[in-house]
């Protein structure tokens, strides 16, 4: 056991540390708030895309995509189930409405990408990357459908007033798009040119490290110090570090009773990853609570560093 704890902590010190330096430049100011806003963009608009496109080309087959679709239920329903257990607490009499739709949705979602794509390469290696997609298509799409109805639900704006057309660009996001573009590949039966496949390598490696910078910063610029711990918060960290990995473990034993043990720690980890980071955005895009999503995101990623070296533990017991 000590070893699996040494070995996991060996993992992600490399990523804390990065992290951290992203902290630091932001902290002291050498990075400033204009900066700031073009990590994001660099990541989603310009190496994500040529990462999950490279990914997918060479993870799958033609004869594997209905594995890609199949493999998208256990994501799928472990995030439909824990949304519906708790919408019905944050419906419950009494309750905060304006955060209805930030609890049962942070509690459901992850940030597959930011964190879940450096974490699992960093753990499992490279060939945790069609794990990592499968989750990322079913986190993705149901958060900007359901997830985002959910949620402006909860603000000033009625719903009425969502636009449809934001909704779909969001669907077709970059990233998502670079996904779409490997699965064409492989439907078609055309092999990427050797320069593409590598110009996608080298571009797509600036993922993690940008991410992670990121992270570091909005850390550094988190809501925590406005920290006020009560049910809904305690209720949202319940259902992101152990309703969601709870459901995708049983999903996964009734849906793939021979799974490979890979994808099911990949799912795991997935499943109890820190909220997504668009939740605070999309609260405050919605005019609901925004402070509270930015704390439930702020202090669920720093909780995260202490969930997945334990989780790396649980693998050992159940022998995964």
């Amino acid at each position: 056991m000590s070893h699996v704890i040494l070995q996991t902590a060996e993992s992600v010190a490399g990523l804390y540390l990065v992290g951290l330096l992203g902290f630091f430049l932001s902290a002291t100011g050498f990075v400033g708030p204009e900066a700031k806003k073009l990590f994001p963009k660099l990541v989603t608009q310009v190496s994500l895309p040529p990462l999950l496109f490279a990914s997918v080309v060479n993870s799958f087959t033609r004869s594997e995509l209905g594995r890609l679709i199949y493999g998208s239920l256990v994501p799928a329903l472990s995030i439909l189930t824990v949304f519906g257990l708790m919408l019905l607490y944050a419906r419950r009499p009494g309750a905060n409405r304006k955060r209805r739709g930030t609890v049962s949705v942070g509690a459901a979602t992850s940030n597959t990408i930011f964190i879940g794509l450096p974490v699992n390469v960093a753990l499992f290696g490279e060939s945790a990357l069609p794990f990592v997609l499968l989750y990322f298509f079913a986190n993705t799409t149901f958060f900007w459908t359901l997830g985002n109805y959910t949620l402006s639900l909860d603000g000033a704006k009625p719903a009425a007033n969502i636009r449809s057309d934001l909704i779909f660009k969001a669907l077709l996001s970059p990233p998502f798009l670079g996904f779409l573009t490997g699965i064409a590949f492989i439907v078609l039966g055309v092999k990427p040119p050797g320069f593409l496949m590598d110009s996608a390598r080298l571009v797509g490696g600036l993922t993690s490290p940008l991410a992670l910078l990121y992270i570091g910063m909005a850390l550094s610029d988190s809501s925590l110090a406005a920290l006020k711990p009560d049910l809904d918060l305690a209720m949202l960290l319940f259902g992101r570090f152990v309703l969601s990995p709870l459901a995708v473990y049983l999903l996964a034993l009734a849906l793939f009773p021979s799974a490979p043990p890979l994808m099911i720690k990949v799912f795991l980890i997935q499943s109890s990853l820190p909220c997504a980071a668009t939740l605070a955005l999309m609260a405050a895009y919605h005019g609901s609570d925004a402070s509270f999503g930015g704390v439930a995101v702020s202090l669920s990623t720093v909780l995260s560093l202490l969930v997945i070296p334990c989780f790396m533990m649980v693998f050992t017991v159940l022998g995964l």
